[in-house]
């Protein structure tokens, strides 16, 4: 076997993980030209950073350049390890380097290369949230894939980048393709990324409950990281659409012992133990710890969970002021997904006492069963915003108890899921410790007679 198959040997035990396997044949390379030596010291690094030591990665990819020269797969897995140890000065000074690099070294490197930087670089300028040229890196990649498992994993990068910045359109044609790809010969690496995209996308167009049930059997079988992903990607994009967390997702939450900053946001943005001023004081210090992207969709996060008018204000100028410095193509599509999540188009709904239904889209929620959820919806048709104290008093005819407070919530977290299950919709209803209310953009209308029926219990 030469040295380039023992090399692709290597490689296949990594992104299966079995790095005691990949580690072992490593040693016994045995390299002739600096080039190979160069690759073998490279691999040192890869097999470092797989298994966790990322500042020890770091330290072997810069030695190697030292050793070696500069290389564009080197500058590459650097990169990595600057964006994982949160070095976002070093990030970004290597991160332009290599995009020159690219450019400029285009036409003499190899296929599989100019495959390997373009979807790493396009990941890097999506993270820096640079979406055109981003997408753009993705393209490339796709046309410079020279077998089957290239082509997914570009698709699988243009999938999730769709999902996340713009869900019309080829989303549906990715998805299709995507979820019919056999799994058999997949490597563990490749099959958590491509249940990533596929969770994305679920979560936009198809359903958080469908999203969720893709996620789940994963967990038990993934390392600490690809777990911490596909949690925290799940409850950012559950929050987005502005409902809550099931039980079951906050408690995977709290078991996490190590969070990056991105994570521990979303962790406290989930459990809504932050007061405004801690909240603008936090994302203030998140803007030297995360990528851009990563820091607008907390921004354009935590300004639609936000109540107070000010609050909302202030962090959307923040949002526009970092959005205008891109180029216009990436604006745009910033813009538009910030104008899904903060200035969402009127939504009607009109229900029925004597159908027992809710009127959404042309869609029909069926509330046969819900006589708590049609007597709420009437309580807010009168008064779009009641009291806690109003709301357990209509439902239960009780004063304040923290058991009916609890089963409020409970319940109208219920009747957001429900209308999301049918129509795709976000949060309509919010509730918090001191009012029950409807969403700004919600109008809700009775379409028959005024409800009179029994009380029943959530």
């Amino acid at each position: 076997m030469n040295f380039t198959h023992e090399l692709e040997s290597i490689n296949f035990a990594i992104l299966n993980g079995a790095f005691d396997v990949a580690e072992k044949a490593w040693s016994a390379l045995k390299p002739v030209t600096p080039a190979e030596q160069r690759t073998k010291a490279h691999y040192e690094g890869i097999l470092a950073f797989q298994r966790g030591k990322v500042a020890l990665a770091k330290q072997l990819f810069e030695s190697a350049v030292r050793g070696y020269g500069e290389n564009v797969n080197l500058l590459r897995d650097l990169v990595i390890c600057q964006y994982h140890l949160r070095d976002m000065s070093g990030f970004r000074t290597n991160l332009e380097t290599l995009e020159q690099r690219l450019q400029n070294l285009n036409a003499k490197l190899s296929a599989r290369s100019l495959f390997e930087c373009n979807v790493m670089v396009g990941k890097f300028l999506e993270e820096e949230a640079r979406l055109a040229p981003a997408q753009e890196c993705y393209s490339q990649a796709l046309r410079h894939a020279q077998n089957p498992r290239q082509r997914l994993r570009a698709l699988i990068q243009k999938a999730r980048w769709c999902a996340l910045y713009q869900p019309v359109g080829a989303l549906s044609a990715l998805y299709r393709e995507l979820i019919s790809v056999g799994k058999e010969q997949m490597t563990r690496d490749l099959h958590i990324e491509l249940e990533h995209s596929l969770m994305l996308i679920e979560i936009r167009l198809v359903g958080v409950d469908h999203a969720w049930q893709r996620v789940l059997p994963l967990l038990a079988d993934t390392d600490d990281m690809d777990r911490r992903l596909l949690v925290f990607d799940y409850a950012e994009g559950v929050l987005a659409l502005d409902l809550d967390l099931d039980e079951d997702v906050l408690r995977i939450m709290n078991e996490f012992t190590e969070l990056d900053p991105f994570e521990s946001l979303i962790r406290k943005l989930a459990q809504e133990t932050l007061e405004p001023d801690a909240k603008i004081q936090a994302l203030t210090l998140l803007a030297t710890q995360v990528p851009w992207a990563s820091y607008l969709r907390l921004l354009c996060l935590a300004t639609n969970k936000e109540t107070s008018t000010n609050v909302r204000q202030e962090l959307n100028r923040k949002i526009q002021l970092i959005v205008r410095s891109l180029d216009p193509t990436s604006q745009t599509l910033w813009n538009q997904r910030l104008k899904q999540q903060l200035q969402a188009p009127e939504v009607r709904l009109e229900y029925s006492t004597r159908q027992r239904s809710l009127a959404v889209q042309g869609r029909n929620v069926d509330l046969s069963k819900k006589k708590i959820s049609l007597q709420l919806l009437g309580g807010l048709a009168g008064k779009p915003e009641l009291s806690v104290d109003e709301a357990i008093a209509l439902l239960w005819q009780s004063d304040f108890s923290p058991e009916h407070y609890h089963r409020l919530r409970m319940g109208v977290h219920r009747l957001n899921s429900l209308i999301n299950k049918v129509t795709g919709l976000g949060k309509v209803i919010e509730v918090d410790s001191q009012t029950v209310r409807l969403r700004p953009e919600v109008r809700l209308k009775l379409v028959d007679e005024a409800f009179s029926g029994e009380l029943l219990d959530l």
